[in-house]
């Protein structure tokens, strides 16, 4: 077969091309960082990542949840924790007045303090996380309890509602406690007592108030010991979600991520083979009727 001028400069054109798209492939891996720049430089791995980038997404998805149910329940444990300190400085109180031996004026400045005690209650039960009221169950976007003009408490105003969250892959776990549920028995104790110290029976308190007081006091304590393991259990799974996304973007790496020292070799070996590439073709080409008349 003979070979003319022209297949040997359309052959030689086709070698500088493909050279050109070496050093181009290399350059932009290096620039990049990456070893797949399309998902035809190599569909097996291109397949891998989708796979790994999507589990990262998910256990990404899954902190957010984890981390929002464990700011909820860290609000609801200092809610309770003040809650639990306020009864028990009515409790104090009842005791004081159950003695007998306190004057009328002592126990109205009682009285004043279990109502300003009360007063803080409904504060402590109105806690928010940003403008979401804790303890109203699904009504977030009101208090559980206030308290009137002529200072009466109102009925819990929230509902049964239980928000849940899904803290892992198919764990769901409910974050709220209900203000009636924590509150009821404490404010319902709080009002007797009032009126025990209005009335001055010192005789109730000391014989029933005072242990209904401890059984709201339980009740609270009770709770709060529930959302603290709730806690623990996030501050686990969120430790394993950290490693599991540690480990995964490890492998997302191995699959993606370029090999400096290989591909400069790489480099390397395309710039010398495109540098030949031009050296033959400048010999390929015919010396021109100027060359001959020089």
């Amino acid at each position: 077969m003979r070979i003319t001028g022209g297949m040997m400069i359309t052959g030689l054109l086709r070698d500088l091309r493909r050279a050109q798209e070496a050093l181009s492939t290399f350059q932009n891996q290096l620039a990049s960082g990456k070893r797949i720049q399309r998902p035809s430089d190599d569909p097996v791995a291109t397949v891998d990542s989708m796979r790994l980038r999507a589990r990262i997404a998910e256990v990404e998805r899954m902190r957010k949840n984890a981390e929002e149910a464990r700011d909820w329940l860290e609000t609801t444990d200092a809610a309770l924790d003040q809650a639990t300190q306020i009864l028990q400085r009515v409790r104090e109180l009842a005791v004081r007045a159950a003695s007998g031996s306190l004057p009328d004026s002592s126990l109205e400045a009682v009285r004043a303090e279990v109502e300003e005690l009360r007063a803080h209650l409904v504060e402590v039960a109105s806690t928010t996380l940003g403008d979401r009221y804790v303890f109203s169950g699904f009504r977030t976007d009101r208090p559980p309890y206030v308290i009137d003009a002529n200072n009466n408490l109102s009925r819990y105003q929230g509902d049964q509602g239980r928000i849940e969250r899904e803290v892992a892959p198919g764990v769901r776990m409910t974050i709220n406690v209900l203000g009636d549920e924590a509150f009821r028995k404490a404010f319902l104790e709080l009002n007797k007592l009032l009126t025990d110290l209005q009335n001055r029976d010192t005789t109730s308190i000391s014989q029933t108030r005072i242990g209904e007081l401890d059984a709201a006091i339980d009740q609270v304590l009770r709770l709060r010991a529930e959302v603290g393991a709730k806690v623990n259990r996030i501050e686990l799974g969120l430790n394993r979600m950290t490693e599991i996304r540690i480990d995964t973007e490890r492998l997302l790496s191995e699959v993606e991520d370029v090999d400096v020292a290989e591909t400069v070799m790489r480099l390397s070996v395309s710039e010398a083979a495109y540098r030949a590439a031009l050296m033959a073709g400048a010999r390929i080409v015919q010396p021109t009727l100027m060359d001959f008349l020089r």
